[in-house]
């Protein structure tokens, strides 16, 4: 049951590969850059945003799953909005045609949680209106709706795993995610920046409870056409983050307090009563132990 994984040299990807590896499950790795991966990865360069190239490798090879994390990012959505349509949409729209076509039975799509926007119930259920701040919210969004339509007009199967604050071994400081800079900053004995009091807080998972996740779309057949939060429904401030990398790392950080962005939705966390109720479980990783994982990962890596 060979799974397509577009977008696998992102960290999300990298660690998901990891997860179908240790279960001997086949797969194919694609991304638009170059191959990162070892020879034992089989590898294709796709854009897909051409429709050609996307139906070229469906005609290829016998694909059962696809897993879907491939993205034009959110800051850069600020900026360019018809270059994340043309990805976000078009090319998804690709690869759900392709899947319609050649008949995948799941498609597994990469949400997020910003498509809520205003916050009005917290935590934020599945269920919660949605509306959207940015051109990537939107498209995800957008998206979401397209595998609904697509499901009840052609019987394409999905699952959609909104993403909160997901971390872990792969993310690289020049992500510009709060903790592997934090980590770094504070590694190499320099300043971290608080933007605000430091009591923002975030919704943070670390990254192999979500790769498990995403096994488990295979392993269990019964669970599809269903949208789930890949959160853990506990809140972490940003200075507590500060403090548990520090603690981790062994050193004290020397933080730097500064104005506040605007505009920032924080605060808000996953409500994970229906990951539990269809999959029997909840993302079990505490944050200090996946700072760790993390950490170990870091120091071989990057920097020490």
């Amino acid at each position: 049951m060979p799974v397509l994984i577009v977008g696998s040299t992102g960290f999300v990807g990298r660690n998901i590969i990891n997860a179908l590896k240790k279960e001997d499950i086949d797969f194919v790795a694609s991304d638009i850059t170059d191959s990162v991966f070892d020879k034992d990865v089989e590898y294709i360069k796709l854009d897909i945003t051409n429709r050609e190239d996307v139906f070229n490798v469906f005609k290829d090879y016998d694909i059962d799953y696809v897993f879907h994390l491939a993205a034009h990012p959110l800051s850069a959505s600020i900026n360019e909005p018809t270059k994340n349509a043309i990805v976000n949409i078009i090319g998804s729209l690709n690869l759900m045609d392709a899947s319609k076509e050649f008949g995948v039975k799941k498609f597994v799509f990469s949400s997020a949680s910003s498509i809520v926007g205003e916050v009005v119930k917290n935590p934020v259920s599945e269920d919660h209106p949605c509306k959207p701040k940015t051109p990537y919210a939107v498209a995800k969004l957008s998206v979401e709706h397209y595998l609904r339509v697509y499901q009840e007009l052609y019987g394409l199967n999905y699952v959609i795993f909104r993403f909160f604050n997901v971390y872990g071994p792969y993310q690289y400081p020049n992500s510009g995610a709060l903790i592997p800079v934090v980590m770094d900053r504070i590694i190499k004995g320099q300043e971290v920046y608080i933007y605000g009091d430091g009591s923002t807080a975030r919704d943070f998972i670390y990254v192999g409870d979500l790769a498990d996740f995403y096994v488990e779309t295979i392993k269990r057949r019964d669970i599809k056409n269903e949208v789930f939060n890949m959160g853990t429904g506990k809140l972490t401030t940003v200075k507590e983050v500060i403090e548990l990398i520090a603690k981790v790392v062994g050193k004290e950080p020397k933080i730097v307090y500064k104005p506040r962005k605007p505009g920032e939705i924080t605060n808000f966390s996953a409500n994970v009563t229906r990951l539990e109720k269809f999959f029997g479980k909840v993302p079990k990783t505490t944050l200090e132990e996946g700072l760790r994982k993390t950490y170990e990962w870091f120091r071989n890596a990057v920097t020490v």
